[in-house]
């Protein structure tokens, strides 16, 4: 007697498995088509279960990632953020606008010194943002690696100053980090009053609706932007008393620090 087979649907009604990202142990992620993982990434979802406008909320770090794993993570970044040309520029020209060696220096530096570096907008360096849907860690980690970078050199010419970074994507992990490496976490909106005409303000992913809260207390510094282009009399008033130097692209991570520049007072 013949076996009796299951006829196989056809192939147009097979359905593909579709992609996932994934989290691994050391916080990193991976595409799967394996459904047995852990989701790492998922939206926000509403009352009755449809998609809602992502919040800005603490963002997800993986289960497994430890306060140790995302040091070693950040000393990894920082190594190559300080072998970079895109650093050699930013601290050359920082050191020559503190030493009064060039004409973007500011002659009454010493006499009305930096009182603090406050980060806006860093996001988070060890998380998923927009409910899980967004990895940007490695920008951020980048972007961290400068920012202490940036606060050690100055620490050369105003020992006292203090640092401090305001997000609302920072969660648990992030803060930990954030105090080991003597940057202070303030919750919004306490690092815009901060920013004062004594400020080194830091804001590479600050939106463009705080630009002109950030900028009207007329910060001596500013690394972010670009600033040009936008359409604001705050901005312009800001640009018209600037000089600038664009960060040349960072190559590990051209995301990281796309177009963005040093902004500097004119000497008189």
């Amino acid at each position: 007697m013949p076996h009796t087979r299951r006829s196989r649907k056809p192939d147009s009604k097979i359905q593909q498995q579709k992609r996932l990202q994934v989290t691994d142990a050391d916080g990193w992620t991976h595409v799967t088509t394996n459904k047995n993982v852990r989701r790492a990434l998922r939206p926000n979802q509403s009352a009755n279960g449809e998609s809602s406008t992502p919040s800005l909320i603490p963002a997800e770090a993986p289960s497994q990632l430890t306060l140790d794993d995302l040091q070693t993570q950040f000393n990894g970044y920082r190594e190559r953020w300080e072998g970079s040309e895109t650093w050699r520029v930013m601290a050359d020209t920082l050191q020559r606008r503190f030493e009064g060696t060039s004409s973007i220096a500011d002659p009454d530096l010493h006499a009305t010194p930096l009182e603090n570096i406050v980060c806006i907008g860093l996001g988070s360096p060890s998380g998923f943002l927009r409910g899980g849907w967004v990895d940007r860690r490695s920008v951020s980690l980048y972007q961290l690696a400068a920012l202490v970078c940036v606060t050690e050199l100055i620490k050369k010419y105003c020992p006292s100053i203090s640092a401090y970074a305001q997000d609302p994507v920072f969660n648990q992990l992030d803060r930990s980090l954030l105090n080991l490496l003597g940057i202070t976490v303030l919750d919004h909106p306490e690092g815009f009053g901060k920013v004062s005409d004594r400020s080194f303000l830091y804001c590479p992913g600050a939106e463009r609706t705080h630009l002109e809260q950030l900028l009207s207390s007329d910060p001596p510094l500013l690394f972010g932007g670009p600033l040009e282009g936008i359409e604001s009399e705050v901005v312009g008033r800001y640009l018209g008393t600037r000089e600038s130097v664009r960060a040349p692209t960072f190559g590990s991570n051209e995301h990281a620090f796309w177009n963005m520049r040093l902004y500097l007072m004119k000497k008189d």
